[in-house]
C-alpha cells in the first residue's frame, strides 16, 4: 500500500466514492484547501454539462483568474501526481478561454495548457513523477495567463511510487542492469532525484485496457496499444501462467500485461523481412525513457537463444540481441523489463516527432525461433536542466473586445497600472520587431531558414487532420516546412560550383553543400527546369519523402522553388549509390556481408512503405543508383519520383507498373531473377 494515497476532488466538500470505489476528499474545508491571495479568490462550481461524464472528481472544479496553490504535506520520497481536467462549462467561465501554466515547486509542468484543446477528449489525466526532499512539501500552483483567461482543476491525486520504480543513481540501490541506456549516445543514462517526468503512453500492447484498481497499488491505467501498432502481429496469451517474479518486483507491472503479449507470428520467411513497429508521437527537444516489458509465456520458448530479436529506437539499435530466456537467467515466465533513453532533437519547425519501437528477428543457425515479442510499453518525457517539462504550447486566442464577468473585478487604479505597462511593452516590442527583421535580413543572406508560410507547398504532418489550403496557386496544404531560397543554396554550394558536384543525371545535377552556419553537410538536387516530367516528380518526390521517416528511406530536408527552379536539399550520404560501388570502380569490393546488410536494409525501407501507412506506397524505380549509402554503409532508398500511393495494401500487389528498360553501359538489359549480371560486381 502506498505511504501518500490522497485523492482531492477540488470544488466540492466531504468525501465522495468514485465510480471504482475509491474514496476522494473534498478541499473545501479540508487541510487542502488551496492557498491565494485575499482579494483575488477562487471560485468552485459544478460542471453544467454532465450528460456523459458524470462520476467523481469530475462534476465540480476550483476556478480562477488568479494564481492558486495547493500545498501537499507528504513523506519524503518520489510521488506520482496526476491531474484531473473536464473540459466543460462553469458558471460564469468562458469553456474556450482556460489558459494556464501548472508548477510543482521549480517544476514546469504545463504552459498555456488548456483542456478544451485536447485533442476532443472531454477529460484529461496528466500524470507526472516528481521526487519530494525531506523536510519538502509538494506545492502545485496554477497560474492563469494573463488577461482574463483563468485557471481551472477538478481533481488532483498523490500516490507514493517505490524508491526504484523511477529513479536511478550510481549510489542508490539500483542494480546495473537496470540502469536505462542512453541510445545512441552514452552507455547509461541515470534519472536522478531534480529531474522531473511526465508520463505520455503507458500500453498493455498485447491485451486490453486495464483500469487504476486493478494496477499492483499504484493505481495507474493501462491503455490497449492497438492505435499505435503500425504492423500485423499474433497475440499469445495464458492467463493461468503462474509468473516468477524473480528478476524484478511484482509491482512492476499488473500480472495481465506480463500475461498477453504482441509476436510476430509463426511465419519465419516473413518475420525476416517484416518488423514488429509501433509509432508514438511525442514532442521535439527532450530527452525520453522508454521501458519496455518482456516476458516468454510460450512454453516451447524455454531455452537460450530460442528467440532472439533486435530492437529498434527511433531507428537507433537499442538492443542488438535482446533474448528474454537469456534476461531472465534461463527461465521462462519470468517477468523482466529493459529501459532506454533517446534524445528526440529539436527539428525546426517540426513541434512533433514520430518516436519509433521496431523489432526484428535476428537470424542465425543457433536461433530457433525467427521472431520477436513484446507485452508492454511504458514512455515518459524528461524534465530539461531548467525542469521544464512542456513541449510546444499554442498562445491563446485573441480576447473579444469586452472581457468576461469574472469573479474578481480589476481595480481602476490597476487597470491604470496594465494600460501604462502595455503601452511601454507595444514600444517595446515595436523596436524588438525592428531588430528581428534587421537581423533576419542579413541571416538570411548566408544560411537556411525555416518559413511559417512557404511560397509553394510541403505535406502536412499526418497527425493534423484540419487542413488549410493557399488562396493562389497551391493546392496543397500550408503548413509549415522547411523552405530554402536560392540565394541560401547558391551560397551552400558556392553558386553551384563544379568542384562539389557528386552527382549527374538525366534529372540534373547533385552538389555537397554546407548549410546552418556550416554545420551541416547536405545533398543538393538541381533538377532541370526544361525537363519534362520534372515539375510532376519534384512535387511528387516532396509529397512522399516528407510524410515519411524510416532508418533506411532518405530523409528530405527541404525545397527551393525561386526563379521556377526545382532544387531538393537531403541529407548527405557519405557513401554515394550502391552502384558506385558494384560497377567500374578502384574503390575497395563489398564484402558479401555488407551486400547482405545493404539488400536486408533496402527490404526493410520498402517493406515500410509498403506496410506501414495506411494507404502502401510504391516505389516503382528501385535500381542500385536510387540506393544510397551513409558514412556507416546502411542503405536508404532514394528517389521517389516515380513512386504511387495505392488505396490499400492490395495495391502492393495489383498497382499497374510502367517498367522501363534500364541500361547499364549503355547496353539494354533485361530484368530477370536469374541473370546473372545481377550478381557483377569487382571481386
Amino acid at each position: 500500500m502506498a505511504v501518500d494515497n490522497i485523492t482531492l476532488s477540488c470544488g466540492t466538500s466531504g468525501n465522495t466514492k468514485a465510480a471504482d470505489q475509491r474514496e476522494w476528499v473534498g478541499d473545501l474545508g479540508s487541510k487542502f484547501f488551496p492557498t491565494e491571495e485575499s482579494n483575488h479568490k477562487s471560485i468552485t462550481s459544478p460542471a453544467q454539462s454532465q450528460a456523459s461524464v458524470n462520476t467523481v472528481p469530475y462534476k465540480t472544479a476550483r476556478l480562477s483568474y488568479f494564481p492558486f496553490t495547493y500545498v501537499f504535506p507528504v513523506t519524503p520520497g518520489p510521488k506520482f501526481v496526476r491531474l484531473y481536467f473536464y473540459s466543460a462549462s462553469y458558471s460564469g467561465f468562458d469553456k474556450s478561454k482556460d489558459y494556464f501554466t501548472v508548477k510543482a515547486g521549480s517544476f514546469t509542468l504545463l504552459k498555456n495548457f488548456s483542456a478544451s484543446d485536447s485533442l476532443g477528449k472531454e477529460t484529461l489525466i496528466k500524470e507526472f513523477c516528481i521526487n519530494v526532499e525531506k523536510n519538502q512539501k509538494l506545492n502545485l500552483t496554477f497560474i492563469p495567463f494573463p488577461s482574463n483567461y483563468y485557471a481551472f482543476i477538478n481533481g488532483i491525486e498523490i500516490v507514493s511510487m517505490p524508491i526504484e520504480y523511477m529513479y536511478y543513481s550510481p549510489q542508490g540501490f539500483t542494480k546495473d542492469e537496470l540502469v536505462p541506456k542512453y541510445v545512441g549516445q552514452a552507455p547509461q543514462f541515470f534519472i536522478n532525484y531534480s529531474m522531473a517526468l511526465e508520463m505520455v503512453y503507458r500500453l498493455n500492447v498485447g491485451g486490453n485496457s486495464i483500469s487504476a484498481m486493478a494496477d499492483t497499488g499504484m493505481f495507474r491505467e493501462w491503455s490497449d496499444g492497438i492505435n499505435y501498432l503500425w504492423s500485423e502481429g499474433s497475440n499469445p496469451s495464458d492467463p493461468t501462467v503462474i509468473l516468477n517474479y524473480s528478476k524484478i518486483p511484482n509491482y512492476t507491472a499488473p500480472d495481465t500485461v506480463y500475461r498477453t503479449a504482441i509476436s510476430m507470428g509463426p511465419n519465419s520467411t516473413m518475420n525476416l523481412v517484416s518488423n514488429l513497429t509501433w509509432g508514438l508521437p511525442v514532442d521535439t527537444g527532450f530527452d525520453y525513457l522508454v521501458r519496455l516489458h518482456f516476458c516468454e509465456i510460450d512454453p516451447m520458448v524455454n531455452l537460450v537463444s530460442s528467440r532472439v530479436f533486435t530492437i529498434y529506437i527511433d531507428y537507433q539499435i537499442a538492443e542488438e540481441r535482446a533474448d528474454v530466456i537469456s534476461w531472465a537467467d534461463d527461465n521462462k515466465y519470468t517477468p523482466i523489463f529493459k529501459d532506454y533513453v533517446v534524445k528526440i532533437q529539436n527539428k525546426g519547425s517540426e513541434k512533433k516527432h514520430i518516436l519509433s519501437i521496431d523489432l526484428h528477428p535476428v537470424s542465425d543457425p543457433e536461433i530457433t525461433y525467427l521472431d520477436a515479442i513484446l507485452n508492454g510499453v511504458e514512455v515518459f518525457k524528461l524534465s530539461d536542466s531548467d525542469g521544464n517539462l512542456v513541449g510546444p504550447s499554442m498562445a491563446p486566442p485573441l480576447l473579444d473586445q469586452q472581457p468576461a464577468l469574472t469573479a474578481n473585478k480589476f481595480s481602476t487604479k490597476k487597470t491604470i497600472f496594465i494600460a501604462i505597462g502595455s503601452g511601454v511593452g507595444f514600444l517595446l516590442m515595436l523596436t524588438l520587431v525592428y531588430c528581428m527583421v534587421l537581423w533576419k535580413s542579413k541571416k538570411t543572406k548566408r544560411y537556411g531558414s525555416y518559413h511559417p508560410q512557404p511560397k509553394w507547398w510541403c505535406w502536412p504532418y499526418p497527425y493534423n487532420r484540419k487542413l488549410t489550403r493557399t488562396k493562389a496557386s497551391s493546392s496543397l496544404p500550408e503548413v509549415l516546412c522547411r523552405y530554402f531560397t536560392l540565394n541560401e543554396l547558391k551560397t551552400a554550394t558556392d553558386n553551384f560550383n563544379e568542384e562539389l558536384l557528386i552527382g549527374v543525371g538525366g534529372f540534373g545535377n547533385v552538389y555537397k553543400g554546407l548549410i546552418d552556419n556550416g554545420n551541416m553537410m547536405v545533398a543538393i538536387k538541381r533538377m532541370k527546369p526544361e525537363s519534362r516530367q520534372g515539375a510532376r516528380e519534384f512535387r511528387t518526390e516532396i509529397e512522399m519523402l516528407s510524410q515519411l521517416r524510416h532508418v533506411h528511406l532518405v530523409s528530405l530536408i527541404g525545397y527551393c522553388n525561386d526563379d521556377s527552379e526545382m532544387i531538393l536539399v537531403y541529407e548527405y550520404m557519405k557513401n554515394g549509390t550502391l552502384r558506385h560501388h558494384l560497377y567500374d570502380t578502384d574503390n575497395d569490393p563489398l564484402t558479401w556481408k555488407q551486400r547482405l546488410q545493404i539488400c536486408i536494409g533496402a527490404a526493410r525501407g520498402l517493406h515500410y512503405l509498403h506496410t506501414s501507412t495506411k494507404h502502401p506506397i510504391i516505389h516503382r524505380d528501385v535500381k542500385t543508383t536510387n540506393i544510397l549509402l551513409d558514412e556507416k554503409w546502411v542503405s536508404k532508398v532514394s528517389d521517389f519520383g516515380l513512386s504511387k500511393m495505392g488505396l490499400d495494401n492490395s495495391a502492393v500487389s495489383t498497382v499497374s507498373l510502367k517498367i522501363k528498360v534500364i541500361k547499364t553501359q549503355d547496353k539494354e538489359i533485361k530484368l530477370k531473377d536469374n541473370d546473372p549480371r545481377h550478381m557483377r560486381s569487382k571481386s
